[in-house]
């Protein structure tokens, strides 16, 4: 933390700084950085939480685990030919907000989903989930660099790769964590699957608040 903020401060005050931190003042930038970093994050938590959930769980093996967990990527892939006009007809701003709450709902239902639930009934939760993620990818990745000029994408991109590694790497940690602590502090009152699961719903409010403001 030291390392980074006199690198910040240094990179601030040199002209020509090998990387320029002042593109966030660009609003529409911050947004995808900020609330995209914290939306990255959360759903890079889901695939390390679900196979742990139907293994420990519910009882399945890895094999079946890892099967049903192909649902998120189906709705993921399938759902990519209508995203650019669904930004077109409904405009950015409209479709993070679609689907970033609708996103944090898919959050709070894996939270429910248990050893009874239906298996047609995970499969739509997970396709769904699939979906809104995949439809706030594409909105945040043609956020990005809408208003950002020829002068500083270079600075642009590569702070946009780092800071979206940066959120999938902090995801899994943050899902671990969650599910670490939930754990041991919910004892048999409550289900640790379900206190992550809806922390993480809590989290995407963070990306819905930046949306607000665009």
């Amino acid at each position: 933390m030291v390392a980074l903020s006199a690198a910040t401060v240094h990179l601030l005050r040199t002209p020509e700084p090998l990387l320029d931190l002042r593109v966030l003042r660009i609003v529409s930038f911050r947004v995808t950085v900020a609330g995209g970093s914290v939306h990255r994050a959360v759903i890079s938590a889901v695939p390390f939480l679900l196979p742990l959930l139907f293994q420990l769980e519910f009882g399945w093996t890895a094999a079946q685990a890892g099967l049903v967990v192909i649902a998120l990527f189906v709705g993921n892939v399938a759902i990519k030919p209508a995203t650019t006009p669904l930004i077109r007809g409904l405009g950015l701003r409209s479709v993070l907000l679609l689907a970033l709450p609708a996103s944090a709902a898919c959050l709070v239902a894996m939270g429910w989903l248990g050893p009874m639930t239906p298996l047609p009934l995970i499969l739509v939760v997970l396709l769904l989930s699939g979906v809104f993620r995949s439809i706030a990818f594409s909105a945040y990745n043609t956020l990005a660099f809408a208003d950002v000029d020829s002068g500083r994408m270079g600075h642009a991109n590569t702070l946009n790769a780092t800071a979206q590694e940066l959120g999938a790497g902090l995801g899994v940690a943050l899902g671990a964590l969650l599910l670490r602590t939930a754990g041991q502090w919910a004892g048999a009152s409550a289900d640790p699957f379900r206190v992550t699961f809806v922390v993480l719903a809590l989290t995407m409010l963070v990306p819905v608040i930046e949306a607000l403001r665009l």
